[in-house]
């Protein structure tokens, strides 16, 4: 013993080198453990953020379809207590007009031609 209470826990001269070496040791398996994990769970991450892409895209459906809903809705509405708009929508699309009545068909717009790039050379 060198004097102090805890002399047989004294560090031994030759010792230092060796634990140095098995903390450093269990430091590399902690960050091998770590980099296992991260490559076990990164297959669940990526269809978690999949899942969740899926989801805001069923969401954005949803509401555009409710949307359509309520006007297909309001659509039946007005055909069952509105006689002058089923007499239109009659009209309209059976091509049938009153005397003296001018009808006019707007065609909807042709969707544009992609444009064609030119050849590289």
């Amino acid at each position: 013993m060198n004097g102090t209470p805890y002399g047989e826990y004294e560090r031994r001269p030759g010792e230092s080198g060796f634990h140095l070496l098995n903390r450093l040791l269990i430091v590399v398996i902690i960050i091998a453990l770590c980099v296992a994990g991260v490559i076990a769970f990164s297959p669940i991450f990526s269809q978690y953020r999949a899942q969740n892409e899926r989801i805001r895209s069923l969401r954005k459906e949803v509401a555009a379809q409710t949307v359509l809903n309520k006007r297909r809705e309001h659509e039946v509405q007005l055909l069952q207590n509105d006689p002058t708009y089923l007499e239109t929508v009659a009209r309209d699309r059976l091509d049938v007009m009153k005397p003296g009545e001018t009808i006019i068909h707007l065609d909807p717009p042709k969707p544009a031609a992609p444009a064609v790039a030119p050849a590289k050379r």
